[in-house]
């Protein structure tokens, strides 16, 4: 765009210049300015001849500057729906796969089943950028599963579900980290009698 700009002002400068020193040369410098309306009619010639390419140049400027960043907008919006429909894809396709380890779970606790599936959604939460996957994940750690993961029936599991094991140490501190935040908002919030609704629903 800033190349574009430069060219347009490299061909429209040189013509401006040009009508303004011809224009005065002629009223100036070869005597008595225009009186009669023929003259006055080829003078506004001349420099109607020389300004409108500079008008045209400076449209073609305009026009291009503001498709230009109209089209950035554009882009910038479809990329922002793109992401966002991908996430909520992603969230949508993490949920199934709880609610799967969940039935498992009330079936057998602990079973094997359910460890592997832990394991891959694990996974799944550790290498997304949404912290709350692993929030997600929490819920379906029941006290068997955690039982599991932190080796107390006699089998240590770190080997077995990595990934699982690493999200549960993750899981700690940002729930300590999540809880603190949420303490920090009903502290400040200046109704604290109506929990869980927003500030913006309660006025």
């Amino acid at each position: 765009m800033l190349v574009v700009a430069i060219l347009i002002a490299a061909v429209a400068l040189p013509a401006l210049l040009s009508a303004l020193w011809s224009g005065l040369h002629v009223l100036i410098f070869l005597g008595r300015p225009a009186t009669t309306l023929s003259e006055l009619g080829q003078l506004g010639d001349f420099f109607g001849g020389h300004t409108a390419a500079l008008v045209g140049s400076l449209t073609l400027l305009a026009v291009l500057f503001f498709s230009y960043h109209s089209g950035k907008q554009q882009q910038q919006f479809f990329e922002r729906q793109s992401e966002d429909t991908q996430r909520l894809a992603q969230r949508q396709y993490f949920l199934d796969g709880l609610n799967v380890i969940a039935q498992w779970d009330l079936k057998s606790p602990g079973c094997d089943q359910t460890m592997r599936l832990l394991d891959y959604y694990a996974r799944v939460a550790l290498d997304a950028t949404d912290e709350e996957l692993l929030l997600l994940l929490n819920t379906v750690i029941t006290a068997e599963v955690r039982r599991n993961l932190e080796g107390k029936k006699g089998t240590f599991k770190s080997t077995n579900y990595p990934f699982a094991c690493e999200a549960l140490e993750r899981i700690g501190p940002l729930r300590e980290r999540d809880g603190r935040a949420q303490r920090e908002r009903r502290r400040n919030d200046p109704n604290p009698s109506t929990p869980g609704v927003p500030a913006a629903l309660r006025r």
